[in-house]
């Protein structure tokens, strides 16, 4: 036993050292002659020593061999990292049964629990990212897209994960804003969110907390067990140190949130209670997921603008609509897809033309964006000042398509224009490319117009034709976009009849009739613009 390359001790039915050899003496820091007669807790009690002496009596008592690995430390080394052991527990017994003491063999683990907590944290890091890459970024929502990153981190990296973006502000001087986007936190700090502001919250801290100099020193920034005068300067504001201490904070790391080449944001994190100080790879962990989440929130913050613009560019150009002749009764409405979609170019129109006439329109720009409803207006306008040379909705298309062409109009248009004549009691209807619209008349229930199949606007064929119908007072035109009947996945077919089975009363104040039909049809988030013209001859 003395020349025994691992620990062996001996101790006796009170647990006291009897015997150790050189190789345990070492692993403790202690002479083996300080071991004799003294208990474990007077020799390694930087050791869970009563989980080793409650295993040491277990084996006194049944005489069953048992195995127990101990952390802590011992005044062997300095450093006080914690190290590991396995240890191996056998009963001595004289040849009568008698009980001695226990033989307690002791091997050093150390660096094998050190290469397999460095194997977890890989796992647990590749992991991490992998999770980052499928679950961070799945809409153009940004505040969803923020949400998803702090989910993320709690519980698994920290205790409270904040994120923050920069609130743009182009005046001289300016104070740095940010604007609270999303906020996770264990049960224990669910208050938390009340007492240091809830998502859509918009704060300004002070220049010394580790925000603010994340923001602009652009760089991570560690404060582990700061004291009441450092947290004092760390934080948002001076007065939150108390808020801190009473939910056991301790520790926090601001990392930026950087995307082309500029600080957008940051995330803040914040360990406490029980949680441990945070380290130089939770910083390079964290910053990796940062960096790969402010490309999502980026190009959400992106799309929310132009989405904005393309939504205040459309409703300006639905706005400036010419009236119908006063026996013609008109009511439009234009939705805009969700906010996971961009805006489209769908526009509708209602025109008083000489001879007491009134032209409809209803169309549809190809694609989505600013572009689109760009588009739009062109054609909006195009068709505007074709409806004033008297001409029939038939030659207005065909005028209109040979106009595209001189202009060079890259995007195709489908359109329907309607000219309604009370006079005579007729409707004339054109499409180019257009769904049919809906006719509802008093006893004959709801039906579809026939159109020829004539192509889109801006798709090489110069001739459109016409077809007149029968148009008694009191009947309804519902003109339409396809977003209100095109779904994914389904026949179309299928939502035209939909669309007909309504129960429609021609009879309805107009208002109410598109309440009903955008109610019944329309889908939550819309996956396409949706514009619906109604008109009845009084």
């Amino acid at each position: 036993m003395d020349a025994a390359v691992f620990g062996i001790a001996l101790l006796d039915t009170e647990l006291r050292y009897t015997y150790v050899n050189e190789a345990l003496a070492q692993v403790n820091g202690v002479p083996v002659e300080a071991h004799l007669g003294r208990r474990i807790a007077e020799v390694v009690p930087g050791i869970d020593v009563a989980a080793a002496e409650a295993e040491l009596r277990a084996v006194l008592a049944d005489g069953k061999p048992r195995h127990h690995t101990v952390e802590g430390t011992t005044a062997a080394d300095p450093s006080a990292e914690p190290r590991w052991w396995h240890n191996a527990y056998s009963r001595l017994e004289d040849s009568s049964g008698q009980v001695l003491g226990i033989l307690g063999m002791v091997l050093e683990i150390t660096e094998d629990r050190r290469i397999r907590q460095a194997l977890d944290r890989a796992r647990t890091r590749l992991a991490l990212l992998d999770e980052a890459a499928t679950t961070i970024g799945t809409t153009l929502d940004v505040q969803l897209t923020c949400k998803e990153l702090t989910r993320l981190l709690v519980p698994r990296l920290t205790d409270v994960a904040v994120v923050d973006v920069i609130e743009p502000d182009d005046r001289p001087g300016r104070q740095l804003r940010l604007r609270r986007l999303a906020m996770s936190t264990t049960p224990a700090l669910v208050k938390a969110g009340r007492w240091f502001g809830a998502p859509g919250s918009l704060h300004s801290p002070q220049a010394t907390s580790v925000a603010a100099r994340c923001v602009t020193e652009e760089r991570p920034i560690v404060s582990n067990s700061p004291g009441d005068e450092q947290m004092a300067l760390a934080a948002p504001e001076a007065s939150r140190v108390e808020r801190y201490r009473r939910l056991g904070v301790h520790s926090s790391l601001v990392v930026p949130l950087r995307a082309r080449g500029r600080v957008i944001g940051v995330v803040n994190m914040m360990r406490a209670g029980e949680s441990p100080a945070f380290t130089a790879e939770d910083v390079e962990l964290v910053g990796e997921l940062a960096r790969r989440a402010a490309n999502s929130i980026s190009n959400a913050q992106r799309f929310a603008h132009e989405h904005e613009t393309a939504l205040v560019l459309q409703r300006a150009l639905l706005s400036e609509r010419t009236r119908p002749h006063v026996d013609v009764e008109c009511a439009g409405r234009y939705l805009p897809a969700g906010k996971t979609a961009e805006v489209g170019g769908d526009w509708f129109d209602s025109m008083a033309l000489p001879g007491g006439r009134t032209l409809l329109v209803v169309g549809d720009v190809m694609g989505h964006g600013l572009e689109a409803a760009a588009t739009m207006g062109e054609y909006r306008s195009l068709m505007r000042a074709l409806a004033f040379q008297g001409w029939g909705p038939e030659k207005i298309l065909s005028e209109a398509q040979r106009t595209v062409e001189a202009l060079g109009l890259d995007r195709v248009a489908t359109c329907l224009v309607a000219e309604i004549d009370p006079a005579a009691g007729l409707v004339t209807l054109a499409g180019a490319g257009h769904l049919p619209p809906l006719l509802l008349r008093r006893g004959l229930g709801a039906q579809f117009a026939e159109l020829p199949g004539d192509p889109p606007l801006g798709a090489g064929v110069g001739h459109y034709r016409g077809t007149s119908l029968r148009l008694p007072p009191g009947s309804v035109l519902l003109l339409f976009t396809d977003g209100l009947v095109e779904r994914r996945g389904e026949d179309i077919e299928r939502s035209l009849e939909a669309l007909a089975a309504l129960d429609l009363d021609p009879d309805t104040p107009l208002e109410g009739l598109l309440d009903t039909v955008l109610s019944r049809l329309s889908v939550s988030p819309a996956e396409d613009d949706v514009a619906v013209l109604a008109a009845r001859l009084r």
